[in-house]
Parts: structure tokens; C-alpha cells; sequence
């Protein structure tokens, strides 16, 4: 007979997310206010998010994102609700796209609490400079390094003629930027600049709509 602790050992292992969030959904049963292990399901003993996790090697957020994802998408009609199923009982599965779609609506991004506008690139590296011992990222290793650094050049030579200016301006940078990486005195602003000039090319490219 199979019980929670089998799907658990499962979930633990790498597979179709929508297949996880079955096998948490039929064996998880909790309150609103908190969670229970005592509850008995279709003779089959169920656990908590908590109890679940611990045995799969999960953290318990991701069995609950699961868990949320799957009420959604039972409150939708796409699969059976949690108090319809048992451990081991197999239900058929949505498709990719639809698990992705109220994997989002269930637990959405939270909120930046920070405000990037507050500090400029320039107080930022001005800040790195200030104390030299911190590294942003480790140095990159020259011999691998120069092979795709003369590629990105040579791609990159003759964007100027290829493209709008706001886009050839955006990807010299960038270039630029990834070739000084590699020199330990220039990681840290090339590591700033490089996501700065990801975010000016994305700029640009909106401009060609």
C-alpha cells in the first residue's frame, strides 16, 4: 500500500513539476490556521507541508508552493481537490503551459522593497572602490577567456553599421564591459556597467517596435 512517506521520497527527486505537485497535493492536508498530522484520508493517512518536506528534503515553501499552485488549479476545474485524493492515486495532469500560467498566479514575484533609482552606477562604484577586498565576482581565467573575447570582438566590430546607434551604442558596452571582467582592477564597474548596458540595449530594442 502506498503511503505519504513513498510520495515524499518521490517529490525528492527531479521530475515533471506538475507530477510534484500531485504527489504533495494527495498527501498533504492542513488548516488555515496551521497544520495537522492526524488527519486520515480514504483510510490513508496524510501529513503536513512541514513533516512532507523534511522527508523528501525539500524546503517546506516549496511543497507549499506546490500545494497553492495545485488549489488554484483545482478551484479552476483542471484537477481534482485536495480532499478527492489519497497518496498513490495517480489523476491525470494539466499540460506545461497551463502549470506554468497558475504556477505564477499562485505565488507571484514579490515585491522589490528596494528602489534601484536611489543609488546611480556611479555611487555604486564608487562605494566597490572605496573598499577593494570586495569582489563582486571571481576573475575569469584568462586562457578560456581569450578565445571568446576575440569572438565577441570580431562579432562586434562592425555593429555601428549594422544597427540603429542607441543598439550599436548599447552592445559596444557591453562588449566593453565583459572584456574588462576579466582585468582584476576593473571586475567590480564592469560587472555594474555590463548589467547597465543590458538594460540600455533592452531600451533600445523597445524602440524599434
Amino acid at each position: 500500500m502506498n503511503t505519504w512517506e513513498n510520495d515524499a521520497e518521490l517529490f525528492g527527486r527531479a521530475g515533471n513539476k506538475a507530477f510534484l505537485a500531485m504527489l504533495a497535493a494527495r498527501c498533504v492536508e492542513e488548516k488555515a490556521s496551521g497544520e495537522r498530522t492526524d488527519l486520515v484520508k480514504n483510510d490513508k493517512a496524510k501529513t503536513s507541508a512541514t513533516q512532507f518536506a523534511k522527508t523528501a528534503g525539500k524546503a517546506t515553501n516549496t511543497v507549499k508552493n506546490y500545494i497553492a499552485t495545485w488549489d488554484l488549479l483545482a478551484d479552476a476545474g483542471h484537477v481534482p481537490s485536495r480532499d478527492e485524493l489519497a497518496p498513490g492515486a495517480d489523476v491525470h495532469l494539466p499540460a506545461a503551459k497551463v502549470w506554468t500560467e497558475f504556477y505564477r498566479k499562485a505565488n507571484p514575484p514579490k515585491p522589490k522593497t528596494g528602489k534601484p533609482d536611489d543609488v546611480t552606477l556611479e555611487q555604486a562604484e564608487a562605494e566597490l572602490a572605496a573598499d577593494p577586498t570586495v569582489r563582486l565576482l571571481p576573475v575569469p581565467q584568462s586562457r578560456h577567456v581569450a578565445t571568446y573575447t576575440l569572438r565577441m570582438i570580431n562579432a562586434t566590430e562592425d555593429v555601428a553599421d549594422r544597427f540603429p546607434d542607441p543598439v550599436a551604442n548599447a552592445l559596444t558596452r557591453l562588449a566593453q564591459d565583459l572584456e574588462d571582467l576579466a582585468d582584476p582592477a576593473q571586475t567590480n564597474r564592469a560587472y555594474l556597467r555590463s548589467m547597465d548596458a543590458v538594460t540600455e540595449l533592452v531600451t533600445a530594442l523597445g524602440t524599434l517596435r
